[in-house]
């Protein structure tokens, strides 16, 4: 399965990444309604952007009272608005905090590549984002992305 990959090392924080997600599915640029999202650390100046990583056991669906979240043909997950509740689970289960609600409508935020040609991936000025097939099931948890890459900076041992 082709899915988006991140390199911490190489992000800039620049959030053109949220910037093109929200306008590109919502018309307006905001990171409230952003697929992707950013997770900063301000101390070691550390930033890594979040997407869905469309977990083959993916704990929101799994967690979602109205099974309002399913997967399609080619693996991705997917909110049906009508289904949803707004409980707010989906948030809660997702471990590497790859899915947020809607401002307006509460109904999950999870990413769907851009059908195929991921447009975080195309506007990412440092490269930090690719899209690419990977047999990985699970993504890495930023909190141990940000101790692998403080190790590799020598910030701790």
């Amino acid at each position: 399965m082709k899915r988006i990959i991140v390199d911490a090392d190489r992000c800039s924080g620049c959030r053109l990444c949220e910037a093109v997600c929200s306008f590109a599915h919502e018309n307006v640029f905001g990171s409230s309604v952003s697929r992707v999202t950013v997770v900063k650390e301000d101390v070691f100046g550390f930033d890594m952007p979040i997407t869905c990583w469309h977990c083959r056991r993916c704990l929101p669906m799994e967690t979602c009272p109205s099974k309002a979240l399913k997967r399609n043909s080619e693996g991705l997950i997917y909110a049906i608005k009508e289904e949803c509740i707004g409980c707010g689970k989906c948030v809660k289960a997702c471990r590497v905090g790859a899915i947020k609600l809607h401002p307006g409508m509460h109904t999950p935020l999870i990413c769907d590549q851009c059908g195929g040609k991921p447009l975080c991936v195309r506007k990412c000025p440092t490269k930090a984002l690719t899209y690419s097939k990977t047999r990985m099931q699970r993504p890495r948890l930023p909190g141990k992305v940000l101790e692998e890459t403080l190790r590799k900076w020598g910030i701790i041992a």
